[in-house]
């Protein structure tokens, strides 16, 4: 069978406003950072990983005792 795309009204306009257009390739180059970031810090975090094994163990030890005095805070 085929695939039939929507046709677009005559009347539609292709063109953003004039304010949008700035704002939407603002918010994109701030999610590609966001995901740069983050994708540095989980690279980084295994490197580390592997480089020093028991780093682990420190950093789920001191996550524990954080969302421990969080809970105790909270009471």
């Amino acid at each position: 069978m085929t695939h039939r795309a929507h046709e677009q009204e005559p009347a539609t306009s292709h063109r953003s406003p004039a304010g949008a257009a700035a704002r939407r390739g603002a918010g994109r180059r701030g999610s590609e950072l966001r995901e740069f970031l983050g994708m540095a810090l989980v690279a980084s975090g295994l490197c580390l990983a592997v480089i020093r094994p028991g780093f682990c163990d420190a950093v789920v030890h001191a996550l524990a005792t954080l969302a421990t005095r969080a809970v105790e805070l909270a009471r």
